[in-house]
């Protein structure tokens, strides 16, 4: 007979350090491949967001025979009333009940400090879910001038140039886009194609904010891209516009620039650059600042109201590029390595461009 040994089965420490090493592996393996699989599942339901608003915008031109102006100006000196495209297509993406709460014959962008301002304050603090892209993390609101309010993703397309108004200052082209000031641009009148032509983009929200109304240049430094800057120093009188390219660099891609506003895609109701309207100028995702002419609110002078001018684009957390709506109605995911010239023409509505489909 053999005795039988008292002996413990189990991992020697070598073992049990060369079984860590290898979970260690595989989970870092899989980290990535869990984080790509929920930003395509992002993506995709920013993307039936935005089928949502392109639903709603051949809505409203099947009801009134042209796509809602971008901006309504009555050019009253200091009570534009600059609405957004997107407060006028309420009630044809469901939301007839926020519609009914807005006093269109008041400012979009009061502070709320006065009685009467506080009409509109519903519909400004009241965030539809289809203006949001899960993929960004800026907060959902936003507080500017004392007042909160509430955020978006997907900006109006002005067109390839630089100005936003129909009667802009000499040495400047009309707008060419989808929206613009006091816009009505019809089905027929988009001579480039439905197909070749961009309605709305995304854009990455500011989380900074502007609490006093006006951002100190440390917000700037902090990070160029985290909003737009100003041409002038929110004094009336003094914003000039932005003409041209050569402009545009002289102006805003300075190291201490004359304004600076945190607050893109903030204010969904006010049709403004930046807050709700971009143009074609840059490829998507652009390292250069974005830009805007003209003072920064809707308090301004008869000559003032002019000067309204932007090179502001399209933006997003997507890795590699943007969505876009087109003008037929199609939602397609365009790479920021798009030939610029490509972009440029995706950006007008009759320029006569000839452009390829490899976006």
């Amino acid at each position: 007979m053999y005795a039988r040994k008292n002996r413990l089965d189990g991992f020697t420490l070598i073992e049990l350090l060369v079984v860590i090493a290898i979970i260690t592996i595989l989970i870092s393996l899989l980290l990535p491949a869990v984080q790509g699989a929920r930003e395509a599942s992002r993506r995709i339901q920013c993307a039936n967001n935005m089928k949502q608003i392109s639903l709603g915008l051949h809505n409203y031109e099947t009801a009134h025979g042209v796509f809602p102006p971008g901006r309504i100006n009555t050019y009253t000196d200091g009570n534009g009333h600059c609405w957004s495209a997107y407060a006028q297509l309420l009630p044809y993406v469901e939301q007839m009940m926020l519609f009914q709460t807005i006093n269109f014959s008041m400012n979009p962008d009061p502070d709320y400090s006065t009685a009467n301002s506080k009409a509109n304050m519903t519909a400004s603090i009241t965030q539809p879910s289809m203006l949001l892209c899960p993929s960004d993390p800026a907060p959902r609101t936003i507080v500017v001038g004392g007042s909160l309010w509430s955020v978006h993703n997907y900006l109006l397309n002005v067109g390839n140039q630089y100005s936003l108004v129909q009667s802009p200052p000499e040495g400047m082209t009309r707008p060419n886009g989808i929206f613009f000031e006091n816009s009505a641009v019809t089905i027929a009148s988009i001579l480039d194609g439905t197909s070749s032509t961009i309605a709305v983009s995304e854009t990455k929200r500011s989380s900074l904010g502007a609490p006093t109304g006006f951002s100190p240049a440390g917000a700037f430094a902090a990070d160029r891209l985290g909003g737009f800057v100003i041409t002038g120093n929110n004094t009336a009188g003094f914003a000039p516009p932005i003409r041209n390219d050569i402009e545009y660099q002289q102006i805003c891609e300075v190291k201490n620039p004359p304004g600076f506003q945190p607050t893109r895609g903030v204010k969904w109701v006010y049709g403004a650059p930046g807050h709700s309207m971009y143009n074609h100028r840059r490829p998507p995702n652009s390292p250069l600042v974005d830009c805007r002419g003209g003072l920064p609110h809707s308090d301004k002078s008869l000559a003032d109201w002019q000067n309204l001018s932007l090179n502001i684009t399209a933006r997003s957390h997507h890795p590699g590029g943007v969505n876009s709506i087109f003008c037929d109605g199609s939602v397609r995911f365009l790479r920021n390595s798009i030939n610029i010239s490509t972009w440029q023409s995706l950006g007008s509505r009759s320029g006569g461009e000839l452009t390829t489909t490899d976006y």
